[in-house]
């Protein structure tokens, strides 16, 4: 069927370059057995750690062996998946290029002593670094030097008195459960709302701002943010709050003033932010053993 499709329209002289160009960028993670790292969409299924290899690409479709799963179900046919890969170019310097590309699962195959393999539909495109903002991680505190959030009021706030500063974190009072290039998800503990009579609703901002204690060339260490309530889960039991956060600004600090430049962020994302945490993520399964 995607065979016959494929040949319902003659591809335009771009089209077949770039589809030409995706299969050599995957022929180049398959020989080198990058390992890709796979995300679900939310909406079907919370697992999460699963991994792949590209065992063979052709014209309608990737052959994928996965690892950190011993099966899929039938009903993961059909659905979303987004996979994030990197391949290194030796021929330029040796320089590492990241990818990412959104396809759907067309077969599934179990064996018997063997890691199950999935077929994916051929990537309409693949994207680069820029476009990994779905790519979430739970970070390690040890990863932030310093970090603070203040609740947004339009008559200022004082920089000395976070809502939640890094104190907060270091005492368990405030946890991360996620971070992306576009948003983050924290935790705030009953007894720190009940302290500072916090009480978030959907649609209020908040005013965030990070350093690293890694220093990655070209990327910032510091990051002043706007980001947006877009969810709220309480928990009924302890009465703890999770709240979902999405970047609506960035903020960059003048060297000679020390104001802070705001500009509306584009595309839902900011780069560099998806970069280092995609870096995260590669020495995460590295550490493991499984990159």
């Amino acid at each position: 069927m995607v065979l016959d499709l494929l040949r319902k329209k003659k591809p335009s002289k771009e089209d077949e370059q770039e589809r030409r160009r995706t299969a050599d960028i995957l022929d180049l993670a398959m020989g080198q057995r990058s390992k890709v790292h796979i995300q679900f969409d939310e909406k079907d299924t919370n697992l999460t750690g699963v991994t792949a290899t590209v065992m063979g690409v052709n014209d309608a479709a990737v052959l994928l062996e996965l690892g950190g799963v011993a099966g899929l179900k039938d009903r993961f046919l059909g659905k979303s998946l987004t996979c994030f890969f990197r391949v290194v170019e030796r021929e330029d310097r040796h320089r590492e290029i990241f990818y990412n590309f959104t396809s759907q699962i067309l077969r599934i195959r179990q064996q018997p002593d063997r890691p199950p393999q999935v077929a994916v539909s051929f990537p309409a495109a693949l994207n680069g670094a820029q476009r990994r903002k779905s790519l979430r991680m739970k970070p390690d505190f040890s990863q932030f030097s310093h970090i603070a959030l203040w609740k947004y009021d339009a008559s200022g706030f004082d920089i000395a008195k976070p809502t939640v500063g890094t104190v907060h974190f270091k005492n368990g009072l405030a946890s991360i459960d996620n971070i992306s290039g576009g948003g983050l998800r924290f935790r705030l503990r009953r007894a720190h709302l009940k302290e500072t009579g916090l009480e978030p609703k959907k649609g209020d901002r908040f005013i965030l701002f990070f350093t690293f204690h890694e220093q990655v060339p070209k990327l910032r260490n510091e990051y002043w943010l706007v980001a947006k309530v877009n969810n709220i889960q309480p928990e009924p039991v302890s009465g703890d709050l999770a709240l979902g956060l999405e970047y609506v600004a960035n903020g960059v600090r003048q060297p000679e003033s020390g104001k802070v430049d705001w500009s509306k962020i584009q595309d839902n994302v900011i780069d560099d932010m998806a970069q280092r945490i995609y870096l995260w993520h590669v020495a995460l399964y590295r550490d493991r053993g499984l990159s």
